[in-house]
């Protein structure tokens, strides 16, 4: 399974703030490292640093002999020839000689440079405070000064002593020698500190407007897109991808944007639908209401003068009031259906027995349409089902009443019953020769009131809920419905119930 490609964009807020925060402090502590060479030699050179001035104890002083001493390890430790090396630590060292210092540095084990042999300094140490050449020391006292220090590299080994007798302490209070820095903090120290706050500072500012942007930016994107929608833009996409707290807002947000474009298309679908089904109703009722009204005034009127005529005028009066009567119990069964106000009246049917009371009945209606009729039942013998066959009967009724609606004209109509049986339920399937349906609006013929294509939305041809009372009552039985067809080929309907569970067993 391939995961999805890792992003910036993904990072949550509450990462990206902290990895901002964090950012902020190790880039400013990353640039001082990187440049921590360049700020050593300016510093070393702007307040005086670089070499000794002096053989009275101050802080300044400290710093002073700190920074030789690294000075003359970093040179001994290099890459440099010896010749380079030695011509080096000279330019190091006689500051020191000519304050009255004495230095010895060994290269494993043997003379390097010497101002005095190594037991002359080694006894001018020792005079001064106890000294051990393998350790390092750095003794700063009123009878003298002792530093011995070490530095190694790839190949060899070094031991720097150097030793002053001279060098003086004063008095305990000059040890931080306040008189000596209290300029450097004022006109000096204040310009460095001011150069690394203003790093950190620079750093931060830029990281946050970084962070901000990309936080801003997705917010920007979902307020335009949110003005649009509001607009009535419902085809408007944000087009943000991204696994973050935005990016599943934005997801949401669309998704939403979607179900509301689906939501109107369909309420205006559904709306109309109800126009349709209302003219249609309204030409379904003004039909036999126009000729009960027609044969009425010729009853009235005396046109009906014989015993046959008045006949035939009340069998077609009884005959239009049954239609209206049918069509209104129709309207009146979606509406409870819709409202959930029915309830079914189940027993245990056996299938064949059904089937085969439906086929003769379908075979004396359709007879009178001029219909053939055509019945397969493959059916076991004790298959039985849960059905309320008042309702169910009205079911295959709607599916055949919708064929013979939609019968093609100039072809001799034809209907086939067919019904099988499986392990836990039982397919039957109504199929007719008549002018089928495009496969796209298969689905939604049994929606209330939809009529799919130009053929099957006149008025004439009924209100088109009859499929939707269909489908209503075969999900009631815990079934399901659906057609099949093509375009000039006729349309099959497929009901496909479950088994008893009795029976399942």
């Amino acid at each position: 399974m391939s995961s999805k490609k890792r992003s910036s964009k993904n990072l949550k807020i509450g990462t990206r703030i902290t990895i901002s925060a964090v950012v902020g402090i190790l880039v400013p502590v990353m640039i001082l490292i990187a440049f921590s060479s360049v700020f050593q030699n300016f510093m070393a050179s702007y307040f005086g640093f670089a070499t000794v001035t002096t053989n009275e104890y101050s802080a300044v002083n400290q710093l002073q002999w700190s920074q030789t001493i690294t000075s003359i390890s970093d040179e001994l430790v290099s890459d440099s020839k010896e010749e380079s090396k030695v011509k080096k630590i000279n330019e190091f060292v006689t500051p020191l000689e000519k304050l009255g210092s004495v230095i010895y540095i060994e290269k494993d084990g043997a003379e390097f440079y010497a101002t005095t042999s190594k037991k002359d300094i080694t006894d001018i140490a020792d005079s001064i405070v106890k000294t051990d050449t393998h350790t390092n020391v750095n003794y700063f006292g009123e009878n003298g000064m002792v530093i011995v220090n070490h530095a190694q590299s790839d190949t060899d080994k070094y031991t720097l002593i150097i030793a002053n007798k001279d060098y003086t302490v004063n008095d305990v209070s000059k040890r931080f020698a306040p008189q000596n820095i209290t300029h450097l903090l004022f006109s000096r120290t204040g310009i460095i500190i001011l150069l690394i706050a203003s790093v950190f500072i620079i750093a931060i500012i830029i990281i946050s407007f970084i962070t901000s942007k990309t936080i801003s930016k997705p917010l920007r994107e979902l307020s335009y897109g949110a003005n649009e929608i509001a607009n009535g833009n419902l085809d408007y996409v944000i087009d943000y991808d991204s696994t973050n707290e935005i990016g599943v807002t934005v997801k949401s947000f669309n998704h939403m944007t979607d179900q509301l474009k689906q939501l109107t298309e369909r309420q205006q679908t559904i709306e109309q639908s109800r126009k349709e089904m209302i003219a249609g109703v309204a030409h379904d009722l003004r039909t036999p209401l126009t000729s009960v009204k027609g044969y009425v005034e010729g009853l009235r009127d005396g046109i009906a003068n014989t015993p046959e005529k008045q006949e035939l005028y009340l069998k077609t009066i009884y005959t239009s009031t049954l239609n209206m009567e049918r069509l209104l119990d129709e309207l009146l069964t979606v509406s409870r259906l819709e409202l959930g106000n029915i309830e079914l009246d189940c027993k245990p049917i056996n299938i064949n027995d059904f089937l085969d009371d439906c086929a003769d009945e379908l075979l004396v209606e359709l007879s009178q349409h001029d219909f053939d009729f055509e019945y397969n039942n493959n059916c076991d013998s004790d298959f039985t089902l849960m059905l309320d066959t008042e309702r169910f009967q009205r079911v295959i009724h709607n599916i055949i009443s919708n064929s013979l609606k939609y019968a093609k004209k100039d072809v001799r109509g034809k209907i086939e019953l067919n019904a099988q049986t499986y392990q836990k339920s039982v397919i039957i399937s109504l199929a007719d020769n008549g002018i089928g349906i495009e496969g796209e609006n298969l689905t939604k013929i049994f929606e209330t009131f939809y009529r799919a294509d130009p053929a099957r939305t006149k008025t004439s041809e009924g209100s088109g809920i009859g499929l939707s009372v269909a489908r209503q009552i075969v999900e009631l039985h815990g079934g399901k419905i659906w057609a099949t067809g093509k375009e000039g080929k006729g349309l099959t309907v497929l009901i496909s119930m479950p088994r008893t569970e009795e029976n399942n067993d």
